[in-house]
């Protein structure tokens, strides 16, 4: 058997490999990545799903659809299923408000539910907004999601293995295929200059009567997960700074308590700061590379920006498809070499 590896632990490489691992069930991958579960970027995702076009730029508007449209049928499976709790899946409703208005969301036919809201709703708000959609949507508590997918992957033989891969060439002797997940990392191992950072800090508090989500055009958020909200938020480009700041912390607290008030009263559990691996377009194709005598088969997935719990099931689908046919492609050369012996 060809032996694989995919490289990256996020939420991106992880949907990967249990989508290839479900496809080929006999074939043996091995995960490897320096960083795991709560030290990933995908720990300190928002997970509301809203896969908003405005921020996926240079992706066909039919394949951005597609990758939605996959993504958002395989959270709503786990929702309706006996292991949404433990995936940490859950529908939520809310409010995104705006003091201009903007185009309707590219997501306003995948969701549950969308509806503009009147007048009198926007006035009910401390910031009287001028524009607004009220919608149902999904949340992906990322934590519980991830700790999901592990054990999942574990349950089906899936190796881990904690390493940093520095280039794609030294795995060339090891591995037949390559399924490269690395988000931001990319910049360095693939020498991307399309890939770029957008700084993104958050707290997570626990509020229990907060059941709505919220957004403004502020930077301002706050979605409900699990059993914590998250507070956000900002979205800096080009910022690689990777802890929390004092004036961020600062400023997302005063917006939040702003637009509600009564979070004042809630438990501060934890901040968070990391770098959305923002790439146009989001990259999913493939690359052979030579070394040496040898060669070695890759299929890149990174690039989802702010957006890849939303696009993760979508785009590992497409990996997964552009890795089969590599699969394919060396048994048929297997075979016929086999057939000459």
């Amino acid at each position: 058997m060809p032996r694989v590896a995919i490289i990256g632990a996020g939420v991106v490489g992880l949907s990967t490999a249990l989508c290839i691992k479900l496809q080929h069930p006999s074939l043996g991958l091995t995960i490897i990545a320096d960083r795991f579960l709560e030290d990933t970027t995908s720990d300190g995702a928002g997970g509301l799903f809203r896969p908003d076009d405005r921020f996926v730029l240079g992706v066909d508007p039919s394949t951005l659809r597609k990758w939605s449209q996959t993504s958002f049928e395989h959270f709503n499976n786990i929702i309706f299923s006996n292991i949404g709790a433990e995936a940490g899946i859950a529908q939520v409703s809310g409010y995104q408000l705006f003091n201009e208005p903007r185009p309707d969301p590219s997501y306003q036919n995948t969701i549950y539910n969308f509806r503009h809201l009147s007048k009198d709703e926007l006035t009910t708000f401390p910031d009287h907004y001028k524009y607004g959609y009220f919608t149902t949507t999904l949340y992906v508590d990322t934590r519980r999601y991830m700790k999901y997918l592990t054990k999942i992957l574990t349950e089906k033989q899936v190796t881990f293995v904690q390493k940093k891969i520095n280039s794609l060439e030294e795995l060339v002797d090891s591995y037949d295929i390559v399924v490269n997940c690395t988000g931001y990392g990319a910049r360095e191992l693939c020498h991307d200059d399309l890939i770029h950072p957008i700084r993104g800090q958050m707290i997570r508090v626990r509020a229990p009567w907060i059941k709505h989500f919220y957004y403004t055009d502020d930077n301002c958020y706050m979605i409900p997960n699990y059993d914590t909200i998250v507070l956000g938020g900002t979205r800096q480009v080009d910022n690689d700074n990777t802890q929390v700041d004092l004036n961020d912390k600062e400023g997302i607290w005063q917006r939040c308590l702003r637009l509600c008030p009564s979070l004042a009263q809630a438990e501060i559990l934890w901040h968070w700061a990391g770098l959305r691996p923002n790439r146009e377009p989001i990259r999913v194709e493939t690359e052979t590379i030579k070394h040496g005598n040898k060669q070695l088969f890759i299929v890149h997935n990174y690039g989802h920006g702010g957006n890849g719990i939303s696009l993760s099931w979508g785009t590992a689908v497409d990996a997964t498809r552009l890795f089969s046919s590599y699969l394919n492609a060396i048994s048929t050369a297997d075979k016929s070499l086999s057939s000459k012996l």
